[in-house]
């Protein structure tokens, strides 16, 4: 299930497919899915089936690569690591505002799940709301009509 999840994402997105490897060692605790920097390989939690952590996780990252292809110096030309600032300045940042508003597009357009990003503050949550709207009314406005079965 989840490899055709992931290849349904990629061609979503343009993006080559990626071999994907269930392995706990190469992820830090909190994550559950990590695309190394060439995007030829996506890590997910070993789990005993699909959560949807990990759902939204892959497509966030498989995002992150689009970002990388279409336009690195928007996303990436200031970027800076989570060890280096706060929640509010990291969760501010193009990159991430876009990947978790991808991901709760997917989430919602697939689960019928909408993510509150609850950790987050206000200001964060704003923009990734806006950011969804944006994503649901110029790139995917099909996905913003679907509802789960």
């Amino acid at each position: 299930m989840i490899n055709n999840y992931i290849k349904m994402i990629c061609g979503m997105l343009s993006l080559p497919m990626p071999q994907v490897f269930y392995n706990d060692s190469a992820l830090l605790p909190d994550e559950h899915a990590r695309l190394t920097p060439d995007g030829k390989r996506l890590y997910l939690r070993k789990l005993k089936a699909a959560s949807l952590d990990q759902l939204f996780a892959a497509a966030a990252e498989l995002r992150r690569e689009w970002q990388r292809r279409t336009d690195n110096e928007l996303y990436f030309g200031s970027y800076r690591p989570r060890e280096e600032l706060s929640l509010r300045e990291f969760s501010l940042q193009p990159s991430e505002v876009d990947s978790n508003a991808f991901g709760a597009v997917v989430a919602l357009a697939f689960f019928g799940v909408e993510p509150v990003f609850d950790e987050y503050p206000g200001i964060t949550r704003s923009r990734i709301d806006a950011r969804i709207a944006e994503i649901r009314k110029n790139e995917f406005p099909d996905l913003a009509r679907l509802r789960p079965e």
